[in-house]
């Protein structure tokens, strides 16, 4: 039996969170998952699935005392175990893999680079230094190479995916004029995600089209601010707030197609969940989106904070029902060859089975 420990800093709201949860979820019948966080919304989704989880203080925090506490606490907790592989899921869960090692010299490491970084260098080299490194797409290995110096041959890239059909309970989104377009909008309400750049540019889609509805599907500290722009923009029967959701798939198959105007990215869940769900997506034009969307092939592209490019794909995608029918039969042919669950699925199973016999 394989005995894998997820080290991640939350199990809260965010991909690679439920990257963490899948692992566990769909485990092979030979691996044995467990998790240690500081705790979020996924811990109680990980007891449904018999998962143990060990809450540790958060990774982030590089206080002395707090480094000591959970290193004799991930020690402790992997000898009581008998863990073999550790899989970290963030730079310093990273650190602290690489000096578990040290008292525990058979434990395999795995770390999946979840996003493009800078800085902390010699840090993250260190970490890494006896680490599987996985990067959930090639920009993202690209960016290990580049600013960090990793050989191409040490990060091998295994794309992240989501189930398309996990039994989520059934979405209900409130009550709509008939005639709506629903826009969807995902993730957590951060600069990162540009949530700001929707919302401007569905004043001026509202203008043309007085049925257009943004449903907003997720939450985060800008939150309130967002609300505030809405109503300085007028636009409040139009904009709807569902906050976090945790059947998010099923949600998307009520929309008529997703917008992700993210600043950054590592490498986007919200496109394969909507090509998962047989729907389109317009995405912001960084390198990492890229990877999965092909303007005007399985969805469109807006150049990056430009809201007004954004305005004009949206009302493309409205106005041309047919094109927006060609883009969802592509991304679902896209996900079905290139980003399937079980693909995912597989290539970890396989890493873990492979580090492990490998002397």
């Amino acid at each position: 039996m394989i005995k894998v420990l997820h080290i991640s800093r939350t199990m809260g709201q965010g991909g690679a969170e439920k990257v963490v949860y899948q692992l566990c979820k769909d485990a092979s019948s030979d691996v044995k998952p467990f998790v240690a966080s500081c705790g979020g919304a996924y811990v109680d989704e990980l007891k449904k699935v018999n998962v143990d989880h060990l809450t540790i203080p958060d990774v982030e925090k590089k206080i002395p005392k707090v480094i000591l506490e959970t290193f004799t606490a991930l020690n402790k907790y992997i000898k009581a175990n008998n863990i073999n592989v550790i899989h970290t899921h963030h730079r310093m869960a990273a650190f602290y893999g690489r000096m578990l090692q040290f008292v525990n010299p058979r434990l395999k490491h795995v770390y999946t680079s979840h996003n493009v970084f800078y800085g902390k260098k010699p840090l993250l080299r260190f970490a890494l230094s006896k680490a599987n490194i996985v990067a959930c797409g090639m920009t993202v290995k690209k960016n290990l190479m580049k600013e960090y110096g990793i050989p191409a041959d040490k990060v091998r890239v295994i794309y992240n995916s989501i189930e398309a059909s996990n039994n989520q309970e059934p979405a209900v989104l409130p009550e709509l004029p008939e005639n709506a377009v629903k826009i969807g909008c995902i993730g957590r309400i951060t600069k990162q995600k540009g949530f700001d750049i929707f919302v401007t540019a569905m004043k001026k889609v509202v203008q043309k089209n007085p049925d257009a509805v943004g449903i907003l599907i997720g939450d985060g500290e800008d939150r309130d601010k967002l609300e505030n722009m809405v109503d300085a923009l007028k636009i409040r029967n139009n904009i709807v707030f569902l906050g976090y959701q945790k059947n998010v798939l099923e949600l998307i198959k009520k929309l008529d197609f997703v917008v992700l105007p993210s600043r950054w990215e590592g490498f986007p869940l919200t496109p394969i969940e909507v090509f998962s769900a047989n729907k389109t997506i317009i995405v912001s034009d960084i390198e990492n989106n890229l990877e999965i969307v092909r303007d005007d092939k399985n969805g469109l592209v807006f150049r990056t904070e430009d809201a007004n490019d954004l305005f004009v794909k949206i009302m493309k995608m409205i106005d041309d029902p047919e094109m927006k029918a060609g883009f969802e039969a592509q991304a679902s042919k896209d996900y079905t060859e290139k980003f399937d669950y079980s693909i995912f699925l597989k290539k970890y199973m396989n890493l873990y089975t492979e580090i492990v016999r490998k002397k």
